[in-house]
């Protein structure tokens, strides 16, 4: 006779526990996206060296208690900021590129997404204070980091026919980082209609492409894998940080 296993019931008490849970969980994720949302706000005016934890404790409404329970120092909080604000532009990319029918438009989105983010765009231009003294200290992990993943992209876009093979991935990876500071400065100082992404974006993608435009449909799967996998890493980077424990959702 086949022993059929019981299934679990949970009382009352168990359920009000799990619901409790669920929420305070919820309660707490809400709380840092503000502590986040207003850090990146004040660095963006004022830049982090002249931000402290208090200024932003008192721009969310929370106690500074509350963002050193969190994170054990501003160095954290900012490394969190630019963290999530990559993986929101890793998002938005693929959103763009998954919509959008056309073969030749990968480049555009990429740089589009980008500077549509504000933060992010400052703290990719050599000369902002946003980041200040954090990307002085952080400069070379973070360059390193950026190249290892442009390149991975380069090499898969490559093997899916979406870049030209003709050309070295180093390459390939240097010119898409030279090209995109230069856009990035200009938007800092020009009126958003006569932004140059498009244009700038246009010609690389002219240059970078495969006879035909390349295969669409294979660069999109590379896409979504290859920023699943950023996703994670990112998720990783950001515990580390601010040194939760494994398998902490926070």
């Amino acid at each position: 006779m086949i022993d059929i296993p019981r299934p679990i019931v949970y009382g009352e008490t168990d359920t009000i526990a799990f619901v409790s849970r669920v929420t305070m969980q919820r309660t707490r994720r809400r709380t840092e996206e503000r502590i986040l949302e207003a850090a990146r706000q004040l660095f963006l005016r004022y830049g982090i060296d002249e931000t402290s934890m208090g200024d932003i404790a008192r721009e969310t409404g929370v106690a500074e208690a509350t963002l050193y329970r969190s994170w054990p120092s501003e160095d954290a909080l900012c490394g969190s900021s630019l963290y999530r604000e990559i993986r929101a532009v890793n998002r938005a990319f693929l959103a763009r590129v998954e919509v959008d029918p056309k073969e030749d438009t990968i480049v555009y989105h990429a740089f589009a997404a980008t500077y549509d983010r504000p933060f992010l765009r400052a703290s990719m231009t050599t000369e902002s204070r946003t980041l200040g003294s954090y990307l002085r200290r952080h400069r070379t992990v973070l360059s390193h980091w950026q190249f290892r993943l442009d390149r991975a992209l380069v090499e898969a876009l490559q093997e899916a026919g979406v870049l030209r093979s003709d050309l070295a991935p180093e390459l390939l990876t240097d010119l898409r980082s030279a090209v995109s500071l230069g856009p990035t400065s200009a938007a800092e100082s020009t009126p958003p209609a006569e932004r140059p992404w498009k244009g700038v974006a246009d010609t690389v993608q002219r240059a970078l492409a495969p006879p035909g435009g390349g295969d669409s449909a294979r660069g999109k799967e590379v896409l979504r894998r290859f920023i699943v996998a950023i996703d994670e890493g990112l998720e990783e980077l950001e515990r580390a940080t601010r040194r939760l424990p494994e398998g902490d959702t926070r």
